[in-house]
């Protein structure tokens, strides 16, 4: 019988023939446990990296927010600087231009103020002119007569 046992379908199995078969189907075995372990690996490593990377994704992205506030406020801040420096710069332009326009119009103003002085002085004695004139030619004083009708 335990020659029966060892004999299957016509083969005899001898303890080499079962301990090559177990080595190799351990070996089967161990490559399949292997790549099973493997694959669980990865996935476990595949989660840590992605949890990783979200989370140092997100510190990245705070700390651009961080900076971007950062830059906006200091960005502010010279803006401000410079808006009122340019203010300052304006008054002071302003002013001396303000200061140049006064001067030139009172330099216009008195040119033309001695300009009419000038012409006035050479008929201020007009009146008296033309008072002796209409005696002369009219007689006693018609002038004041004549007047008076061609106003009334």
């Amino acid at each position: 019988m335990a020659e029966q046992d060892e004999e299957v379908m016509g083969e005899v199995i001898t303890r080499g023939i079962l301990r090559a078969e177990l080595v190799k189907e351990l070996s089967k075995l161990e490559q399949k446990l292997e790549q099973k372990l493997e694959q669980k690996l990865e996935q476990k490593l595949d989660d840590k990296l992605k949890l990783w990377a979200g989370a140092l994704n997100d510190r990245i992205e705070r700390g651009e927010r961080h900076l971007e506030e950062r830059f906006d406020r200091k960005l502010g801040h010279w803006v401000e600087v410079i808006m009122a420096h340019i203010d300052r710069r304006d008054e002071r332009i302003m002013a001396h231009v303000t200061t140049e326009v006064t001067r030139a119009v009172n330099v216009v103003w008195e040119a033309a103020r001695a300009q009419v002085a000038a012409i006035d002085d050479k008929y201020t004695d007009l009146p008296g002119r033309v008072t002796r004139l209409e005696a002369h030619v009219f007689g006693s004083s018609p002038s004041r007569t004549r007047r008076r009708k061609l106003k009334g």
